[in-house]
């Protein structure tokens, strides 16, 4: 897809994956035989899209309002950690909600990039959008933080891991991220066609090059290079802590207990390596992603070479299921969490019972009135006749 800016020439560009092209009209120009196939995993992808978009948001979204709302319950008030996961849960519905803008299907769709309608809302659309992403990002390192203070400072877990400390650092993410997306925002743009882009900058013009990829890097590392260094250290740490605490009660226990405190260990270590494997292997398509745009000097959202396409879409894909799934491994792995959303749903049918049987019982008195008013009426009409 072709910018306002000047372009290198063919003869200097880097080649493109499969294709030398980032233009629109050579989104199509791959050699050889792998055209084809290319092709048909486009088409493949895109059904995918249709199907998984919109099920992703509505399963993204429900799990990350029932967090918020299990959060607030009397079970978890005492916990620091609800906090880091309300955090988590609001950046990842933004993020739910702003991605599908990025997909070229939506943008078909709608017929118009929505995205474009100012360039003020161009920035404002992708201050957003990796404000959420990288913000994401920091309050899982956060979870994990106040898990690993817990396990190896039990004694001064508390006086570490406070409320205060916790709103302190949740507002100091948003500040900063914020403060960093904006700056940033100079390079979100709306191109010729009508498109907005983040990504938009003189590619022919080494400063701006130089520029651009400095940011791009400061805002990779943010987004997920050093997240992953802080999980991939901590999360084993705590694992193996845990481990060696579940042998030394197993020492110290009855053996009737001894089960259900192995059970307990095995679930919380299976969650804690669950989350970084999950954002792992779901993040970093994303990161290689922008990173082969800058080097290959292509708009991450453009249109380019098959092969970048695919790689395009499926990275979007798999970043989107990180962002909608938290939920579902809470009640995999949490028993404390399962029970806390049993309750709610309880509390819920309990209500609407409660509504119909007193809408019933009203309902009932009503009529019992009725039929004893009519009975009285009668008699005195009778009593009235004999008379």
């Amino acid at each position: 897809m072709t910018s306002a800016l000047p372009q290198s020439p063919n003869t200097t560009e880097p080649p493109s994956l499969l294709g030398n092209c980032s233009d629109l009209a050579c989104a199509n120009s791959t050699s050889g035989d792998t055209a084809p196939t290319l092709q048909t995993a486009i088409d493949i992808i895109s059904y995918i899209n249709y199907l998984l978009l919109p099920v992703l948001l509505v399963l993204g979204l429900t799990g990350n309002t029932l967090t918020v709302i299990i959060m607030q319950t009397k079970r978890y008030t005492h916990l620091t950690s609800r906090l880091f996961l309300i955090a988590l849960a609001l950046s990842d519905s933004f993020l739910l909600l702003t991605q599908p803008f990025n997909k070229d299907f939506v943008l078909t769709l709608l017929g118009t990039d929505l995205r474009a309608l100012s360039n003020v809302g161009c920035k404002a659309f992708f201050v957003i959008f990796k404000t959420a992403k990288m913000s994401s990002s920091w309050f899982l390192v956060f979870i994990c933080w106040e898990r690993f203070v817990a396990v190896w400072f039990p004694l001064k877990a508390k006086m570490i891991c406070t409320k205060r400390v916790a709103l302190v650092l949740i507002l100091a993410v948003y500040v900063i991220i914020l403060t960093y997306t904006s700056v940033w925002s100079y390079a979100s743009q709306i191109t010729q066609d009508g498109i907005c882009h983040p990504d938009v900058y003189d590619k022919k013009n080494p400063a701006e090059v130089s520029r651009f990829g400095t940011f791009l890097l400061g805002g990779l590392s943010i987004y997920s290079m050093i997240p992953m260094c802080f999980l991939v250290t901590m999360t084993p740490m705590i694992a193996f802590k845990l481990t060696r605490q579940s042998q030394k009660r197993k020492s110290m226990i009855g053996k009737s207990a001894k089960k259900s405190t192995a059970q307990d260990t095995n679930r919380t270590t299976i969650m804690l390596v669950g989350v970084m494997v999950a954002y792992i292997l779901l993040i970093s398509p994303v990161t290689a992603l922008h990173m082969s745009a800058f080097f290959l000097r292509v708009n991450a959202f453009g249109s380019n070479a098959l092969g970048f396409l695919v790689f395009k879409e499926v990275s979007q894909i798999l970043e989107q299921i990180n962002y909608a799934i938290n939920f579902f491994l809470y009640v995999l792995t949490s028993n404390m969490f399962r029970q806390g959303l049993n309750e709610i749903f309880q509390c819920s049918a309990w209500q609407r019972l409660s509504r119909a049987t007193g809408s019933k019982s009203s309902g009932s008195d009503f009529q019992a009135s009725t039929r004893r008013k009519y009975l009285e009426s009668s008699e005195t009409a009778a009593s009235t006749v004999s008379k």
